[in-house]
């Protein structure tokens, strides 16, 4: 920062512009996202008064100044930045553990024992920001009381391993503040899933059923974004401005890095570390490389970032974090281990299949021994009751089972099979819309009048069957197939990972039929 930012003194929920929060600028472009203030006004002061209502949240309050004085002291003296952290012993612990750790080893072979020696080896900006960021975590990670908490606080320490490598490596300004906001930067976020989990859950389905966007489907929820929310927050726990405005979220992708300003570049830097770090571990520490690839493509023009660039960071980001484990009384490992068995019964399977399949796919396997291992690798993997391919029949214009793998097999093969119209049923929709269809709670009144009347008669009435899902499988425009699978909600609920597990599948599917086709 060019000048300690000015705290929001005062600020309350009535003197913020809440319409105005919504709106997005990039080279002269203002777009519209907010809906009404009055459509929100409700949850957000209920968010505020379970805020004021919790001790812990009250503590992270009150800390936060804390952190805004490390923060704003860019051009204090050493003595001064060593004052405000040595009032805190459990944070001087840390700091000196952090710089003693194999990360900042090679500064030192001797080893660091006070803050003001770290200060003259490292430097004051390095120590004040490792106290800052390790600050927040701790005050994130001592709310969560859940593991999904957890988990957004260790992402979100994450993003701020990568957003500093990205100022230090990019030559930005105000380093310090992209790196604490790319950390918060889910804040809004993180606040509803810690004081109103029923809205976070609806939000989780809105994106699911709805392929809605992380900000459509909060909006349609709470009437405001997360981002809004997060926002709002910040500003009221009087973060500086230049911290608040990187939390912004973007949405304009046709500019170039030298046509924005340092704070717009700042609030890509922080969106480019959200989304790289939601990437999910597809096998230990493999990426989804083509998830990096859509995301680097993107913001390559914005932020200089290729795709081999993105890999690094996700990588580096990734492997401080698993060093700093012990000094955080973190398990980045038990996050993974409960990442990767989120919705897999079996992952030695999954795996195993895939990459036959995989390897197979160049004609030394016939059409039905790819799918019938398919069907086979999607019961036995997951928790599900029951896996089946279609295939559209030309004759008749209608989807037919195929190919299927689970508890009642031959009964499903039988039944399964609708006729290809234009109709509103869920199907037909997911074939019309070329949308993925997630129906969690076949019984709700809601899904009654798009499940048809045959799917019931036949399948709705098994006691064990509460929601199903069909993904439509399309070769050069055309519809030719269907990926279904139904579950036990006492046993397993469709999640995102499983989601885009079987997108997967569905591509495996479309290559097969190209490859054997020609």
């Amino acid at each position: 920062m060019d000048e300690p930012a000015t705290l929001h003194a005062g600020i309350e929920l009535d003197a913020i512009c809440l319409p105005a929060l919504g709106r997005e600028a990039v080279g002269g472009e203002t777009i519209a996202t907010q809906s009404d203030a009055s459509d929100h006004s409700l949850f957000v002061n209920s968010i505020f008064k379970k805020m004021v209502a919790q001790d812990s949240f009250l503590s992270f309050s009150r800390q936060i100044s804390n952190v805004n004085k490390i923060l704003t002291m860019k051009y204090s003296s050493a003595n001064d930045i060593a004052d405000v952290i040595l009032k805190d012993m459990a944070l001087t612990s840390k700091v000196l553990k952090l710089v003693n750790s194999s990360f900042y080893r090679h500064f030192s072979t001797k080893g660091i024992s006070t803050i003001s020696e770290a200060m003259i080896i490292l430097g004051t900006d390095e120590i004040r920001l490792a106290a800052a960021s390790l600050k927040i975590y701790e005050m994130m990670s001592g709310l969560a009381n859940a593991q999904i908490l957890r988990d957004k606080a260790l992402k979100g320490f994450q993003r701020s391993i990568m957003a500093r490598q990205i100022a230090l490596e990019g030559g930005y300004k105000d380093s310090d503040a992209l790196q604490i906001s790319a950390m918060i930067y889910d804040l809004g976020e993180y606040l509803v899933a810690l004081f109103a989990p029923d809205k976070y859950i609806r939000i989780e389905v809105a994106m699911d059923e709805g392929q809605l966007s992380r900000l459509e489907a909060s909006k349609s929820i709470l009437g405001l974004s997360y981002s809004d929310l997060g926002r709002l927050v910040a500003l009221k726990l009087h973060l500086p401005e230049t911290v608040v405005n990187a939390m912004r979220p973007v949405t304009n992708f046709d500019v170039k890095g030298e046509g924005i300003g340092e704070g717009n570049r700042h609030r890509y830097a922080c969106a480019f570390t959200m989304e790289m770090c939601d990437i999910p571990m597809e096998n230990d520490q493999e990426l989804s490389l083509e998830k990096v690839r859509s995301i680097a493509v993107r913001y390559k023009g914005i932020l200089n970032i290729n795709m081999s660039k993105a890999l690094e960071l996700v990588k580096t980001s990734r492997d401080k974090m698993v060093k700093h484990a012990a000094l955080l009384n973190i398990d980045p490992d038990k996050s993974r281990r409960a990442e990767r068995s989120s919705g897999v019964k079996n992952m030695n399977s999954l795996n195993a299949g895939l990459k036959q399949i995989k390897e197979n796919l160049d004609g030394q396997l016939s059409i039905h021994e790819i799918f019938t291992n398919i069907v086979k690798i999607l019961f036995t993997s997951f928790y599900f009751t029951q896996a089946c391919i279609s295939i559209k029949r030309k004759e008749t214009q209608s989807m037919d089972a195929r190919f299927a793998k689970g508890e009642t097999s031959p009964e499903f093969l039988k039944g399964f099979s609708f006729k290809l119209e234009n109709s509103l049923d869920v199907f037909n929709r997911a074939v019309l819309k070329k949308s993925d269809i997630i129906v969690r709670d076949i019984h709700k009144e809601k899904h009654k009048k798009k499940i048809p009347s045959w799917y019931m008669d036949r399948f709705g009435k098994k006691d064990r069957l509460s929601g199903f899902a069909v993904f439509p499988v399309f070769v050069d425009q055309k519809i030719i197939s269907m990926i279904y699978v139904d579950w036990d909600a006492n046993v397993h609920t469709m999640n995102q990972k499983t989601i885009d597990y079987i997108r997967v599948f569905r591509e495996l599917v479309v290559k097969t039929f190209t490859l054997h086709g020609r």
